[in-house]
């Protein structure tokens, strides 16, 4: 039987980001101030680390190649659909709660069990009269967006 492998990516920013694999699934991501130890073995975690660096140098990149660990199977529905917002684009708790048939409540219950934001860009679901909330904090979802938003009108 093979071990198993646990990795770690890190990426600098305004706020430290961190990505954790085990056998090649990303099962958690966060954001710090503090700086953690890096493990990277495999080429997935090279892939990775390479599309964050990139992502945090205000370039558009699509994480939906990578594997991501779902909490539960209303989250997992949720959190796939979250994974088709464009980057640069929003959409509201209530147009994701619509095509799901569910309520904007547990559209926004769902998404705070993302275990992996920004590879699962649940910042880019805002409330219709503000931004909402954030795993990580609104000022961090707002400067995501403010980063996404401008690189997006200016390759329009």
């Amino acid at each position: 039987m093979r071990e198993p492998t646990f990795e770690r990516v890190f990426v600098k920013w305004k706020r430290n980001f961190v990505a954790e694999l085990e056998n090649g699934v990303i099962v958690r991501a966060y954001f710090t101030d503090g700086v953690v130890e890096e493990k990277v073995e495999t080429e997935t975690a090279e892939i990775l680390k390479e599309r964050l660096t990139d992502y945090f140098s205000a370039k558009p990149v699509d994480f939906s190649e990578f594997r991501v660990v779902y909490p539960t199977r209303f989250a997992e529905r949720v959190l796939r659909e979250v994974r088709k917002i464009p980057y640069g684009a929003v959409e509201t708790y209530s147009s994701l709660a619509g095509r799901l048939s569910t309520s904007p409540r547990a559209v926004g219950v769902a998404l705070r069990m993302n275990l992996v934001p920004v590879i699962v860009p649940c910042h880019r679901v805002v409330a219709k009269g503000g931004l909402g909330g954030f795993s990580s904090g609104v000022e961090v979802k707002k400067l995501l967006l403010e980063m996404e938003s401008k690189v997006s009108q200016e390759t329009l």
